[in-house]
């Protein structure tokens, strides 16, 4: 995300995890399953609050079956809180054997300057940090707007080449264990309606600050790639957060060729809409091991109310059946939802509170 989103959103998430209350969101609002969904009862198995420190920014299951968290200020910790690797800032991870994984690392609210900004193999060997992702913003700026990098997603592709989705950059970007970095494809902004944000800062007479909103019904937002995963079909999805004004239904997933390179998305043939918007503040996306695409969003009423006000209804799960694009909702008001994953047994896990420290956990999902 640039400057023209307002220097005060830059940071999106990053920021956000400093400024978040203490306060825990209450139970009443804590539901994570509608009961009358599929007929399904709910149920949240938590693992033990507290025992991660937050903010929690992703969730991948190892091969031996494994919940591993990206726990911001420490590193990589499974999910009971037990540290495995010490990376701090880490945003995103994808294990590619028993201990060994690629990790991303964001930019920690400093995008537009060089704070770490990564990619790293992670295993026996260590840490090691295989490209420097700022840099290659800095020097190649694929989306020709302000330079900011803020690595915010991985995937990997085999265990020599991952996809790392570049919030602040725009950009889908393919790195070998080389460090060699080739652009996979680039995020326009577009158009979006400003009647969310219009009606949470309280238009026509607003929270002071926020005048300049009450009169502008349509607003250029940036496109921020907050997720990547890779489909059964081998082609890349991608999942938009979309930037200020945090707009309500308007986030994209993008469906890209494994063999794009550079492209412009929206007018080349290798990155099409697979969603064409309705969707809210995605966050994460993964393919389950029925076929469907899963989908969490931060917050309904977008990541504004979540950032900006500090208030929101709680996050949603989305089912996607690639075959007859039917969208089903499968959990709601999930507080302050970040990442989703399965494991082995078919599990669905999320993060819940993930951005408040000491309250994160991880939660099994029933549906």
């Amino acid at each position: 995300m640039k400057k023209s989103s307002i220097r005060g959103v830059a940071a999106m998430l990053v920021l956000l995890v400093f400024g978040c209350s203490s306060e825990p969101v209450s139970q009443s609002d804590a539901t994570v399953i509608n009961p009358t969904l599929n007929g399904a009862a709910a149920d949240a198995s938590r693992k033990e609050a507290g025992s991660l420190n937050g903010p929690l920014f992703d969730l991948a299951l190892s091969p031996n079956n494994n919940i591993l968290v990206a726990d911001v200020p420490i590193g990589i910790s499974n999910s009971l809180g037990v540290l495995q690797f010490s990376l701090p800032g880490v945003t995103s991870i994808a294990p590619i054997g028993n201990g060994v994984m690629w990790a991303a690392r964001g930019g920690g609210g400093q995008n537009t300057m060089d704070s770490g900004q990564a990619i790293y193999r992670v295993g026996n060997g260590g840490v090691n940090q295989i490209a420097n992702l700022f840099l290659f913003e800095e020097e190649n700026n694929p989306d020709g707007q302000d330079v900011d990098s803020n690595p915010y997603a991985v995937a990997a592709t085999n265990a020599n080449e991952a996809l790392v989705a570049d919030a602040g950059a725009n950009d889908l970007l393919r790195i070998d264990n080389q460090g060699n970095i080739e652009v996979v494809a680039v995020f326009p902004n577009e158009l979006v309606s400003t009647a969310n944000v219009q009606a949470l800062v309280g238009c026509p007479e607003p929270i002071p600050g926020f005048e300049f909103l009450c009169n502008v019904p349509m607003m250029p937002a940036q496109a921020v790639p907050t997720s990547v995963a890779i489909g059964p079909d081998g082609y890349y999805y991608v999942g938009e957060l979309k930037g200020f004004p945090g707009p309500t239904g308007a986030s994209n997933i993008w469906r890209i060729a494994p063999d794009a390179s550079g492209a412009m998305c929206g007018s080349s043939e290798d990155c099409v809409k697979f969603f064409s918007g309705g969707f809210t503040s995605i966050v994460d996306l993964t393919f389950g091991p029925d076929g469907n695409l899963y989908v969490a969003e931060l917050d309904e009423q977008s990541w504004f109310a979540v950032e900006v006000l500090q208030t929101g209804m709680g996050g949603n799960i989305k089912m996607c059946n690639m075959e007859t694009m039917e969208v089903t909702t499968i959990a709601t008001g999930i507080p302050l939802l970040t990442a989703i994953t399965f494991d082995k047994q078919g599990n669905l896990w999320a993060t819940q509170n993930a951005l408040i420290p000491g309250l994160a956990e991880v939660v099994q999902i029933s549906y």
